[in-house]
């Protein structure tokens, strides 16, 4: 049994912890946090932690709302459209814990978050290195790609799952 949690701060220090090792363990997937303080400093920028708990914390997704001051050139191609929007910075899954539907779970509730803001959901995915499972992944949930950027190691495809009325 996994349970949700949307994470308030004050942060439980083995929570961040554990958040941290997940996401090195998921890198390349997801970018480096190169410290607890540079996590907390994510966090302090975004709208949303939740976490995927069963004995331990299984996974998690970051959430960031429009207009923050992350130096993320990914976000700043959605930032610069003018538009709300929820950003999923990041979302990691430990590896025992994957393909077991948990990603479908936090999804599901990323999009009825999305459905109260009434703005839309956005992402990015490595096409190089290709990420083939969540290119997929994002697929089956609905999102559209709105652009791409290639960087001297890597790109990326930027994706939209259009919520807005």
């Amino acid at each position: 049994m996994y349970d949700l949690e949307i994470l308030q701060d004050p942060y439980a220090s083995e929570d961040l912890e554990a958040i941290r090792a997940i996401n090195q363990e998921n890198i390349p997937e997801v970018s480096d946090i190169e410290s607890i303080e540079r996590l907390r400093q994510l966090i302090e920028w975004s709208s949303h932690l939740i976490i995927i708990r069963g004995s331990e914390i299984a996974g998690f997704i970051i959430l960031m709302q429009e207009n923050q001051d992350y130096e993320s050139l990914n976000y700043d191609f959605f930032n610069k459209k003018g538009e709300p929007f929820l950003y999923v910075d990041r979302v990691a899954i430990q590896e025992n814990y994957q393909r077991k539907g948990l990603g479908k779970l936090i999804y599901n509730k990323v999009i009825e978050i999305g459905k109260k803001l009434d703005v839309n959901i956005t992402c990015e995915v490595n096409t190089i290195p290709r990420n083939t499972p969540s290119l997929a992944f994002h697929a089956g949930f609905g999102f559209e790609e709105v652009g791409t950027k290639n960087y001297g190691d890597h790109s990326v495809v930027y994706l939209t799952k259009f919520l807005r009325s």
